[in-house]
């Protein structure tokens, strides 16, 4: 599917039926979803936000689900690229008034290990953060590859992500934002921050792109 996806998207011969209406429509950068579902895309209101052990704040800018959920599922799985330039409009503004909320000093994404990269030509996140136009930097690297974690359970996730990322950069003392696109249980965002505490950092903070 993912080969699919590409060779669909760069000859510009998806199928161009929208996949959440139904209705055809002239494809422009992507034939999968149309421009009137697209803009039906709205920030989520914050609510149930449970407490993430050593992440000190974090915000999520819709619901995984509807659009916004097709939207992920089609750039993530699909290497249907387009809609990461999609997905960096809604959330850059959000994003950029979140960074300033916090006073972070580095701005950075949890990483895919280097075969989900090879797999997928791309890093979903670090793509999405290029197209914000908002300066970041890569300090993390995911030295532990795993299968999706879509499926697996608190505990499972536990194991899975115990030692997975490493840091490339000294963040003593700094204020840290790190970019993910889906909190699910909170786990990556957990040992993520943990790691980065351990490493002297003052302060983490998370953005997601959407929760479940």
């Amino acid at each position: 599917m993912r080969l699919l996806g590409k060779i669909l998207d760069s000859l510009g011969i998806s199928e161009n039926t929208c996949i959440v209406c139904n209705k055809s429509f002239n494809a422009k950068e992507q034939g999968f979803i149309c421009e009137g579902c697209l803009k039906s895309v709205k920030p989520a209101n914050f609510d149930d936000m449970e407490e993430i052990p050593y992440v000190d704040s974090y915000e999520y800018f819709g619901k995984y689900e509807g659009v916004l959920r097709e939207c992920i599922l089609l750039y993530k799985f699909k290497s249907v690229k387009p809609f990461s330039k999609f997905l960096a409009n809604l959330i850059k503004e959000d994003l950029k008034k979140y960074k300033e909320d916090v006073k972070a000093e580095i701005l950075t994404f949890v990483p895919v290990h280097f075969f989900r990269y090879w797999g997928r030509g791309y890093d979903h996140n670090e793509e999405v953060l290029k197209n914000t136009g908002i300066k970041f930097d890569k300090i993390l690297r995911r030295k532990k590859y795993a299968k999706p974690l879509a499926g697996y359970g608190k505990s499972q996730r536990e194991k899975i992500l115990k030692e997975a990322y490493t840091l490339k950069e000294n963040v003593r003392g700094k204020v840290v934002l790190v970019y993910d696109d889906i909190i699910t249980t909170g786990t990556t965002a957990k040992n993520i921050a943990l790691l980065l505490k351990d490493n002297g950092a003052k302060e983490v903070h998370f953005y997601f792109l959407a929760r479940e």
